[in-house]
């Protein structure tokens, strides 16, 4: 990619305030014709499966050589290490707590990379604070060329999260909500082609606590408002939804609560 045109994307739990300003000023500071795009900020605090799950949607949507930055860090400042991998079309920094584990399912060739070069770090090194003070420069020097190799030797056992996937239980696929997005519609582990291969053309039931229909739908708009429905989404993944309305509400759950309810398709 033409370094005068990089993007640099940012992820982080930190919402409102000046964390996400600082890190790009850092970033801008080092690296001026970097493209900065906000992929989402508003993460529930140390979220990390939420995190990996908004990177798994960048795969293949961005230009060969982007530079992924990513800070959901609940142990910042302890043993655990910075880290960029090499991968999946991009550079992904950020700490080693398993938020790349999609990047790393994607692509078996990634690379992982411990960042110690030090020379890097900004000073005074906040302990608290690695997203401006590590994981910005970093990402900044990436984009400026340098190679992710010389950032630090190689690591060979990135962490890795439990990723869960869906399993044949008698005549049922069954996944698990592995979301809630902010329309309250729940996001399962359930991929487009694994439930289209086990219905082999037939209609499927999708059910859940909390109700079940029958067949899939294309989009929300052609059920009737308030009607629970099943869909692909944008991901590619099975979802659950109320038209016009929240499932999450409509389950008396509150956001986290929805992870690992168990889904199961069926043929009709």
């Amino acid at each position: 990619m033409d370094q005068s045109n990089i993007i640099i994307t940012l992820t982080s739990d930190f919402g409102h305030g000046p964390y996400v300003g600082l890190m790009k000023g850092v970033i801008l500071g080092l690296c001026p014709k970097a493209y900065l795009v906000d992929l989402e900020h508003g993460l529930a605090p140390q979220d990390v499966l939420a995190g990996a799950l908004v990177l798994e949607q960048a795969i293949g949507v961005f230009p060969q050589g982007t530079v992924h930055l990513a800070v959901v860090d609940p142990g910042v400042g302890t043993g655990r290490r910075p880290l960029v991998v090499d991968g999946a079309g991009g550079r992904w920094v950020g700490p080693d707590n398993g938020i790349f584990t999609p990047v790393l399912l994607a692509d078996p060739q990634a690379r992982a990379y411990e960042i110690s070069d030090e020379s890097l770090f900004r000073e005074p090194l906040s302990a608290t604070f690695h997203g401006r003070d590590i994981f910005a420069p970093a990402a900044a020097a990436l984009a400026a060329g340098r190679d992710p190799a010389s950032l630090g030797p190689l690591v060979s056992d990135p962490v890795r999260l439990d990723w869960p996937r869906p399993r044949r239980v008698g005549e049922a696929l069954v996944g698990q909500v592995l979301m809630a997005d902010r329309f309250g519609n729940l996001m399962t582990n359930l991929s487009r082609p694994e439930v289209e291969e086990f219905l082999g053309g037939q209609t499927a039931i999708v059910s859940m606590a909390g109700g079940a229909v029958e067949g899939i739908s294309t989009t929300y708009g052609q059920n009737k408002p308030e009607q629970l429905l099943a869909l692909f989404n944008s991901q590619g993944r099975l979802e659950l939804a109320v038209n016009q309305g929240s499932f999450l509400e409509r389950l008396g759950l509150k956001p986290g609560n929805e992870r690992g309810l168990e889904v199961r398709v069926e043929a009709a």
